[in-house]
């Protein structure tokens, strides 16, 4: 499972040593296409540009930023989230150093602004994180051994943290040395130099240190005995360990999520839920899915909220939003209703089969369109059971039977019954149709319910 780090696989190695000897700390962009390193003995960081996104072996040398001149003992990075401030934590200074970027992500055009220092809580800090909206502030350090959290009034701008809570972690290691969180914050890692080994702890109250509850650990000795620094990718499935011994960074994987609630069928969720699904389409809760699943639904991406349609294919016959691959096409689906390529009002729902495919507003491959609803069932091709309304709104090309020239509305209540060659004006009400006929030689009106 994601941010299980009790199950994670060593991948690979990416060799640092010609930027620094000394590599301390480790950073990403959001999107994993960009890594960052801090460099003790040369107090610098360096990017690198990954050719393939959360792979450091394809990742090329670019350029680096001196910070020497704030601290000549740097310990960590981090960025905001959009890549526009940088941040270096120094131990010489005991504090959070802040630099803006005119360009995200290049940091050649980072100005430093400003520092927070924190020896009020820590003598020796050597990690720092944000939360996502950069609203909270996460130091750690060696010399008391904790985990500390500050609020931020303004959002990435550290002068204005103020000191919340501490969460002492040295029953796991004396010898904290950086510290990460998961995306919702409820899931805190400390990486720890004694026990050469990642730390996870679980918070029963997202963001709230306090409520840390310790869980278990990797150890990473067989691939760096001096690990000095972790980091995960937004989903959970990539660690990565910067360690000094061999002046690499290390990639672990560390599974999937797997999706609580019911299921039907094969399926691989990577990414985290909340709520339930299944596989006949019902979900419940907001949830994320970026995996695949085996051969019937499958959605890709991005977070969707409340009751909504697999994005994908189901057993062949109906996927959601997009064409249809058998004899349904639907677009969304919300409690009670169901909408048609197209906004729908009420309960909204398909009858019968016909030797074409059905979609409302849209093309039909067979003899037929239909649009709203009827009190009997639908049939293709003028036929009719109980009170039966068809709404075809299209100029010159839509009826129910038959070829039709000019814009025209189609009031069916017989057996095949067509009327030809008439010229109608209609009405539409919300459940009636009205209909003036109109020949030389007479006049008559048929309303149908």
């Amino acid at each position: 499972m994601a941010w299980d780090i009790a199950s994670a696989t060593y991948v690979s190695t990416k060799d640092v040593s010609a930027q620094d000897a000394t590599p301390v700390g480790l950073a990403f962009s959001g999107d994993g296409t960009k890594m960052f390193l801090l460099g003790f003995v040369n107090t610098s960081v360096f990017r690198y540009d990954l050719s393939t996104a959360w792979d450091p072996t394809t990742a090329t040398y670019v350029s680096l930023k001196n910070v020497s001149a704030q601290d000549a003992k740097p310990y960590s990075i981090a960025f905001s989230s959009d890549g526009t401030i940088m941040f270096m934590i120094g131990v010489n200074s005991d504090s959070v150093h802040r630099y803006d970027l005119s360009t995200a992500w290049d940091i050649t055009s980072a100005s430093y602004v400003s520092a927070k220092n924190v020896s009020a809580q820590e003598s020796a800090p050597d990690g720092v994180v944000f939360s996502p909206d950069g609203t909270k502030m996460f130091v750690v350090g060696f010399g008391h051994k904790g985990v500390y959290r500050y609020d931020l009034s303004t959002a990435w701008d550290p002068t204005t943290a103020t000191y919340v809570s501490t969460k002492n972690v040295s029953a796991q290691d004396t010898t904290p040395i950086d510290v990460a969180l998961s995306g919702d914050g409820t899931i805190m890692f400390m990486m720890g130099i004694n026990s050469d080994a990642v730390h996870r702890y679980d918070l029963s109250a997202p963001w709230d240190i306090t409520t840390a509850s310790y869980v278990s650990a990797k150890n990473v000795s067989a691939q760096d005995a001096h690990p000095l620094d972790v980091a995960f990718s937004p989903d959970g499935t990539n660690m990565f360990v910067v360690g000094n011994n061999s002046n690499s960074v290390y990639r672990y994987t560390t599974g999937v999520v797997v999706a609580t609630g019911a299921s039907v069928g094969t399926f691989t969720f990577t990414g985290t839920a909340a709520g339930s699904r299944s596989s006949t389409g019902a979900s419940v809760g907001t949830f994320t899915f970026t995996g695949t699943a085996a051969g019937r639904k499958q959605m890709s991406g991005t977070a969707t909220t409340g009751t909504y349609a697999w994005v994908g294919a189901s057993a062949g016959t109906r996927p959601a939003r997009g064409s249809a691959t058998g004899a349904h096409a639907w677009d969304g689906e919300a409690v009670g209703s169901k909408a048609t390529r197209g906004s729908a009002t009420g309960t909204y729902s398909w009858v019968g089969a016909s030797a074409g495919t059905r979609s409302a507003r849209g093309s039909s491959p067979g003899s037929f369109l239909f649009v709203s609803v009827a009190s009997g069932t639908r049939h293709p091709v003028g036929t009719s059971v109980g009170v039966h309304l068809w709404d075809a709104l299209a100029t010159g090309t839509r009826n129910a039977r038959g070829a039709s020239t000019g814009a025209h509305k189609w009031d069916g209540t017989g057996k095949g019954g067509v009327l030809r060659n008439l010229t109608f004006t209609a009405h539409i009400a919300p459940s009636r149709i009205t209909a003036q006929i109109n020949r030389p030689a007479w006049a008559a009106s048929v309303e149908a319910r």
